[in-house]
């Protein structure tokens, strides 16, 4: 598989979050606004640093695939306590997304308290301009629970991978002004909900990358 485009984590650089709260946590870019700062987004209400498939039609009618790894501590431990990791598509903008959720480890239950296990996600994607569809499969590992192969937890419409967003000038291309490519047809984001509130709650995401089928 090729790899077609990354988030830049990996085994010894991930992202990481965690502590209190059940809101969704996305992870960020490791990159922030200055040398050894992580980023704050993406986030829940910006959608800064999150993983693009190509525009200009590169990706139109292509399979592509998604791949998402790490791990996971809980820091309670009860029959009750879940921890959920899940893939998001962003329908909206950079400055105001709209989180659509593609595919999900589920709420899997986090029977002790301080002891990391492992996720994964592979999704694949498939959708065309023409259709303006997103379809695919998931499926996903979080420590024991094994999910099979399974239709993406929601698709996408109003999809475009090659939308006019302006033109180029006629004195570049020396003849009428053509129509301009979106290099953003939807953003990925991954996101953990952890769902007891608890400072020793943290998750790690090592791998996040889009790669030919």
């Amino acid at each position: 598989m090729s790899v077609i485009n990354d988030f830049g984590v990996n085994g010894l650089f991930p992202s990481v979050v965690g502590g209190t709260g059940t809101a969704i946590k996305y992870f960020p870019r490791l990159l922030g606004t200055s040398i050894g700062a992580q980023s704050v987004a993406p986030s829940a209400t910006s959608a800064a640093g999150q993983l693009v498939p190509n525009g200009i039609s590169i990706l139109n009618g292509q399979n592509f695939n998604v791949l998402v790894g790490g791990n996971v501590t809980s820091g309670v431990s009860d029959s009750s306590v879940t921890i959920e990791v899940a893939l998001y598509a962003n329908t909206g903008t950079v400055a105001a997304p709209v989180y659509t959720k593609l595919a999900t480890t589920g709420a899997v239950t986090a029977p002790l308290a301080n002891t990391s296990f492992n996720y994964n996600l592979y999704v694949e994607l498939f959708g065309t301009t023409a259709s303006g569809v997103v379809r695919g499969w998931q499926r996903s590992i979080m420590g024991t629970t094994q999910n099979a192969i399974a239709a993406l937890t929601n698709n996408l419409s109003g999809i475009n991978f090659n939308a006019n967003v302006g033109t180029i000038p006629a004195s570049s291309t020396g003849g009428a002004g053509t129509a301009g490519g979106n290099a953003t047809p939807f953003g990925l984001v991954v996101g953990v909900t952890f769902g007891s509130s608890d400072a020793g709650n943290s998750a790690a995401l090592n791998q996040f990358q889009i790669v030919g089928s």
